[in-house]
């Protein structure tokens, strides 16, 4: 089986110390489920003749309404996984992202096409509380200067 090829975007404010609207720690723009049993970076499939790039832009814009502006490739994820019996193997390339508008959205806000799917702003306090996908890459988000990454996860001890 050929690997999914998928794209995402990682989102990353930061403020001034006693910024009175959020506080001086990094908060990091995540998509979860309601009770925010976990997080992770939105995104979606790479279509035929697409690049990373344009994937992006295009999910933000079909799932939330959210025009981007995408930057530079900072992490690779291998993702090997078994649905219905069957082995899979998914690569998702991740870029840094900003939002083309502001940085204030409303939360939470939910997906366009999955009620129980939201994108909220967390620091990162927060995100420790709770596994984030793709597995190792909160290290990544806590380095002021992050360098390129690649990550293989699911393949326990191969």
């Amino acid at each position: 089986m050929n690997p999914k090829l998928r794209a995402a975007g990682i989102m990353i404010r930061d403020f001034k110390a006693g910024d009175p609207r959020h506080g001086s720690e990094r908060q990091v723009l995540v998509q979860c489920d309601e009770d925010e049993s976990f997080y992770r970076f939105a995104g979606g499939t790479v279509e035929y003749g697409e690049t990373a790039a344009e994937a992006i832009v295009r999910e933000f814009m079909e799932e939330y309404d959210l025009e981007v502006k995408v930057g530079p490739l900072i992490a690779v994820n291998e993702h090997f996984f078994q649905y219905y019996g069957k082995e899979h193997h998914q690569v998702t390339l991740i870029h840094h992202c900003e939002l083309a508008e502001t940085d204030d959205i409303p939360e939470p806000l939910w997906h366009k096409e999955h009620s129980s799917v939201k994108l909220v702003w967390r620091t990162l306090s927060q995100l420790k509380r709770r596994p984030v996908y793709p597995e190792g890459i909160f290290p990544m988000l806590e380095q002021e200067y992050p360098t390129m990454v690649h990550l293989v996860t699911g393949r326990g001890n191969r």
